[in-house]
């Protein structure tokens, strides 16, 4: 089974905060990478995030233009 957990960021170059939804499947345990555009601006925000049994355990958010 697949989880929506929406979280809500701040968008690394205008520093408004807004929602994206990361999919993560319930027994998956590990690093992922997902790009999202600020939906203030129209910035790519890096997400990079780890994983342990389906819960997100840290989250850090970059420039996504590297």
């Amino acid at each position: 089974m697949v989880d929506n957990l929406e979280r809500k960021i701040t968008c690394y170059f205008c520093f408004e905060d807004f929602e994206v939804n990361l999919l993560v499947q319930e027994d998956f345990s590990g690093h992922n990478v997902e790009f999202y555009d600020c939906s203030i601006c129209c910035n790519p925000n890096k997400l990079s995030y780890k994983v342990y049994d389906g819960e997100i355990a840290s989250l850090v958010i970059s420039d996504g233009n590297e």
